[in-house]
């Protein structure tokens, strides 16, 4: 033993852990007005944790017109109030824009406005109106309005009108491929859906919940889209996706169109109707998530709740008939219960205004599953938290020596989180076990080590039944001198 004189301190591990909750953003697919923002910002993502990155990458938060991740910056942050938003834009200027002939474009007080969106000011070929004349890009400014317009300050006050040629980037021409994506063989370069399994690397969060609002109803991407964001990372970390029927299909047929769709899966919402608020039409898919994101944060980032019976924040719930026109769905509560019973969510109108109204996934149907984990939208996102959360504080468990007291240390870890939300009434209870039927010898001597855990959710108050009874004997009380 080495000779030692003096006093000396040592720190020794408690090995107890602090269990932290990973931030859970909604991740949007789609496309962004980038010309507005970042031109880089294509195929990778991005984090929007307030206004200025938002601005920064995507020219803002308001929501600019034919563009989805616009419409989820705008319903997340001036609506919901809620962050982050990850955004994976799939928009290539390169790819989904074309060359647009502008003429006659009227100035006005030194100012022209081109009412387009998606117009890229690098591509700008400006003519003095009715002339050959070119307006050099040194003798004007531009900025874009809150709808995305693109607005031109001349320096020449003379110039009366603009002739030219605009680059527009064409976000109708992204398709369901452009977001479903791939890897490039060569460079090995993601795309699309392919890159949600670097967001936990990159930014060190969790996809909370997926949607690609306007894109959805296409099969294809939305059983893939389905099954990356439930096992994300090889199965890793788990996610659910919140889908949109067609915004031309009526009431009668939502039902039968989910079916004929085969739109049915445990991880997913299924989402019918849109909202209207002013001018803005928004997907029911985009109220939803971000519903699911403020409900998360009033629980302290634990999605122990339901997105039902809360504000949708819109004045009104549309469709659009056979002639494209938006007509009213005025459902009734009767007629939402249909489709909450076929697993749809949908909104209706009550006292207090627009509400979200359907607690069940997609899964839940007449005939189907009742596994309750995977027919309530809260269960299904709680199971999905509690599985994330232990796998995250427990990477560093990995390839240690596991000895019977670090086996006990893990179980009564998790142990004391899972009694720290039963204290918050986020849970109803819940225990975890390292069972001797669940470890025999050979797979211990394996390196295979399983622990068992039950829980219980809170449950949803779905139907609430007050018995009123007229009874006399409160008249013979009243009678009796």
């Amino acid at each position: 033993m080495q000779f030692r004189h003096g006093l000396r301190t040592n720190e020794i591990d408690s090995g107890e852990k602090t269990y932290l909750s990973t931030k859970a953003p909604i991740v949007v697919l789609g496309a962004a007005p980038i010309n507005m923002g970042d031109l880089t910002c294509v195929n990778q993502p991005v984090l929007i944790q307030n206004i200025a990155e938002a601005t920064k990458y995507f020219g803002g938060v308001n929501k600019i017109e034919g563009f989805n991740i616009s419409e989820v910056l705008y319903s997340a942050f001036q609506l919901f109030g809620v962050a982050p938003v990850l955004c994976i834009n799939v928009l290539d200027p390169k790819k989904h824009s074309e060359v647009e002939v502008l003429t006659g474009v009227v100035i006005k007080n030194g100012v022209a406005k081109i009412e387009k969106t998606g117009i890229l000011t690098g591509e700008l070929q400006l003519k003095n109106g009715g002339t050959e004349e070119e307006i050099e890009a040194a003798t004007y400014e531009t900025s874009f309005d809150s709808n995305g317009y693109l607005e031109i300050y001349l320096e020449d006050l003379t110039i009366s009108s603009i002739d030219g040629s605009v680059k527009r980037l064409k976000p109708e021409l992204v398709t369901s491929q452009d977001i479903i994506g791939k890897v490039d063989i060569k460079t090995l370069k993601k795309e699309g859906l392919e890159l949600v399994d670097d967001i936990f690397t990159k930014f060190s969060v969790i996809p909370g919940v997926g949607i690609a609002p306007g894109y959805t109803q296409d099969n294809e991407l939305r059983t893939i889209m389905n099954t990356k964001f439930q096992a994300v990372n090889g199965g890793k970390w788990k996610s659910i996706i919140v889908a949109d029927i067609p915004e031309n299909v009526e009431y009668g047929e939502a039902i039968k169109w989910k079916k004929d769709n085969n739109a049915i899966d445990p991880e997913q919402i299924l989402g019918y109707g849109m909202g209207v608020l002013g001018n803005n039409i928004l997907h029911l898919s985009t109220l939803v998530a971000c519903e699911l994101l403020r409900g998360d944060a009033v629980n302290g980032g634990v999605p122990c709740d339901s997105p039902s019976n809360k504000s949708a924040k819109v004045s009104k719930i549309v469709y659009k008939d056979k002639n494209g026109i938006y007509q009213d769905l005025n459902l009734d509560e009767k007629q939402a219960e249909l489709l909450n019973e076929n697993g749809i969510i949908t909104a209706i109108q009550t006292p207090g205004g627009f509400v979200l109204w359907g607690n069940r996934t997609s899964a839940f149907q007449p005939g189907g599953t009742t596994e309750k984990k995977d027919i309530w939208i809260h269960a299904k996102r709680l199971i999905q938290f509690i599985c994330n959360t232990i796998a995250m504080n427990n990477q560093n468990e990995v390839d240690a020596k596991m000895t019977p007291m670090r086996a006990g240390a893990i179980r009564d870890s998790i142990n004391q989180w899972l009694a720290s939300l039963k204290a918050e009434e986020k849970i109803s209870g819940a225990r975890v076990e390292f069972r001797a039927i669940d470890n025999p010898g050979e797979n211990i001597a394996g390196g295979k080590f399983v622990w068992y855990i039950v829980h219980g959710d809170v449950p949803i108050g779905e139907n609430l039944v007050f018995n009123v009874k007229n009874s006399s004997e409160f008249i013979i009380e009243t009678y009796v001198i």
